[in-house]
């Protein structure tokens, strides 16, 4: 068990705390039918994408790559339709939940996004509101499961890796984080989180 004050909670965003309409964006812009897994692998090989969550390249300079890489023919603006489409909604409770969870620690969000979508998210929800720290991808120049990304949050949040427990729907980040000396947990909802918190850091 963990000293309460002193832990820091790190969620991941998407997947985590929204939803996300990412099997129907994903098939529109490979234009394939594929099973979510495949479609998830195939997306985490785009050197555009990467490129473009580790604030790399603009949205049209990611585009561009995009269609590169893929030899898709999507025109810019389906493209950025489809692409803004993956965000969905809050995820049940999520809101009320972080509120819960500020008091068992410093809240702090990893997410590997991108301005698009946390543009769309500040302008329609108050999903951010609740974090003391945010850790994105794209502002860092870097991207999970990259052990860097790991290293520099522990940097500037000045804790220990011991006292970070990070939350994600990602097996290959939580593998990540864990070997970087941080306790990490595979989840997919607000309530989870809280759920492991409560019986982590009482």
């Amino acid at each position: 068990m963990t000293e309460t004050g002193n832990s820091v909670i790190l969620c991941d965003l998407g997947g985590v705390l929204i939803d996300l309409h990412w099997q129907e964006r994903a098939r529109k812009l490979f234009t394939q039918e594929q099973d979510a897994e495949e479609l998830k692998q195939k997306w985490l090989r785009l050197e555009s994408a990467r490129a473009y969550e580790a604030g790399k390249s603009d949205f049209t300079g990611f585009y561009q790559a995009f269609v590169a890489e893929t030899a898709r023919k999507l025109s810019f603006s389906e493209f950025k339709r489809e692409f803004a489409g993956i965000i969905g909604p809050l995820k049940t409770d999520c809101l009320k939940i972080l509120e819960l969870l500020r008091g068992y620690g410093t809240l702090a969000m990893l997410s590997n996004t991108n301005a698009v979508h946390v543009e769309m998210l500040l302008a329609s929800t108050d999903v951010f509101k609740p974090f003391e720290h945010l850790f994105f991808s794209y502002e860092m120049g870097m991207v999970k499961p990259d052990r860097e990304i790991y290293e520099a949050v522990c940097s500037r949040l000045r804790k220990d890796p011991a006292l970070i427990h990070f939350f994600d729907d990602s097996e290959a980040n939580v593998t990540a984080a864990l070997d970087a000396g941080i306790n990490a947990y595979v989840v997919n909802s607000p309530q989870q989180i809280y759920e492991i918190v409560t019986g982590t850091l009482l």
